[in-house]
């Protein structure tokens, strides 16, 4: 405690008056420094987490609220926001309340420019809540979507029709065993018909090809058959085109009037593109670009059963059958722990495992880092996007991060 004597003379007002000067500057001396000592204290965690930046199509949570481990859910945050995050976004939203929203400042490599071949003076892009952002093979899930609300509509007899039934055209003998692929075996990726996508790069993979071939059945079928239909996964967008052919034959409309009148109208989805090959068509395979908004949308309808707002978008078991296991893909390079992953209608299946509890989660996976994760047991749904094209590694990386987030759910 601090006294503070006052003496005054009273016979001279002269000094009383200097006296109370000198007194009052002291005192206030005092009181400036004590009350201006630097004062330590951590910022909440809520501070520390990236808030969703606007209040229109979701409604807005946090991490408390939403039943996270603040601490650990807000360091991650955190890292994914900083100047060495590779993340162009990261969304995430849990009981249909978005939690949180991070986009970045990056450079990138859009299909709807040159179809991704980046010139070294293109600059970065600032992602917003508006920018669009490739998907690239989460557009193949978005087909799947379609080919399902087809089957509903009994435009297509159902997965175990051979496909090429629809096509006497093509010249393949009756006996020959591609006559036994079916469309579930388009699907799951198990046609056994040779193709490579991966392995050689952008410009030597049959992916690569589909940009500028007009006949896309006769592409895809005229090759050898190296494995029986059903038996071995192989990465074949060739497969996913000609869901989308039969689609836009049986219906006489176009991949995007479908999306648009199927899919993305009952979602409220109104701004997108499709990027289209030099036919003029929408390339299924990998060709869409969206918001990552409702990019989160798409997850959520997949968590809900392919109920949105009071109605039935997709079926629900359409989606039962594409997010149950199929096939073991034996596709490792996704995972920094080895395990393979799982493939159902051209949708991949995984888990997270924590404390010996299993996570199991569904994933539209796009090159370079575009993810929509469905988390059924927490009611979850985690959106990403990313540059890190023709790399896995850094699907490795962002799926790593994703998985320490699922780990921040109480």
């Amino acid at each position: 405690m601090i006294y503070v004597r006052l003496s005054f003379r009273k016979h001279n007002p002269w000094i009383q008056t200097v006296n109370q000067k000198k007194i009052l500057i002291n005192v206030t001396l005092f009181l400036f420094t004590f009350t201006n000592l630097p004062i330590h204290s951590e910022p909440t965690a809520k501070e520390n987490c990236a808030k969703p930046i606007t209040f229109s199509d979701w409604e807005i949570s946090n991490s408390t609220e939403s039943g996270f481990d603040d601490t650990k859910f807000c360091q991650l945050v955190k890292e994914i926001s900083s100047d060495q995050s590779e993340f162009h976004s990261f969304l995430m939203e849990r009981h249909g309340k978005l939690v949180t929203e991070i986009y970045n400042t990056r450079e990138d490599h859009p299909f709807n420019k040159r179809y991704g071949l980046r010139f070294p003076f293109d600059g970065e892009t600032k992602f917003d809540t508006n920018t669009l952002h490739d998907v690239r093979s989460v557009s193949k899930s978005v087909v799947s979507l379609l080919f399902g609300i087809a089957i509903d509509k009994k435009i297509i007899d159902g997965v175990d029709t051979s496909v090429l039934s629809f096509y006497p055209e093509l010249p393949v003998a009756v006996d020959d065993s591609k006559q036994k692929i079916t469309w579930k075996h388009l699907l799951t990726m198990s046609s056994g018909l040779a193709w490579e996508e991966w392995r050689y790069g952008f410009l030597f993979s049959d992916e690569t090809r589909l940009l500028w071939k007009k006949d896309i059945p006769g592409f895809v079928f005229d090759r050898k058959i190296l494995n029986p239909p059903g038996t071995k996964f192989n990465y074949n967008g060739g497969g996913t085109s000609v869901l989308s052919d039969i689609l836009i034959l049986k219906t006489n409309k176009s991949l995007k009037e479908l999306a648009k009148e199927w899919l993305f109208d009952p979602l409220e989805i109104q701004n997108f593109e499709w990027v289209e090959d030099q036919n003029g068509r929408a390339l299924p395979h990998a060709g869409l670009r969206l918001r990552p908004r409702d990019m989160l949308k798409l997850g959520r309808l997949v968590l809900n059963h392919g109920y949105w707002k009071g109605k039935q978008i997709v079926p629900k078991q359409w989606l039962n059958d594409s997010l149950k296991f199929q096939i073991d893909s034996e596709v490792k390079i996704f995972r920094k722990d080895g395990k393979s992953l799982g493939y159902g209608y051209q949708w991949w299946l995984g888990e997270t495992i924590y404390l010996e509890k299993k996570i199991p989660w569904s994933l539209a996976l796009g090159n370079g880092g575009q993810l929509i994760f469905s988390i059924p047991s927490l009611d979850m749904v985690i959106v990403t996007t990313a540059g890190g094209y023709g790399d896995p590694t850094s699907i490795q990386r962002i799926l790593d991060v994703v998985e320490k987030i699922i780990t921040t759910a109480k």
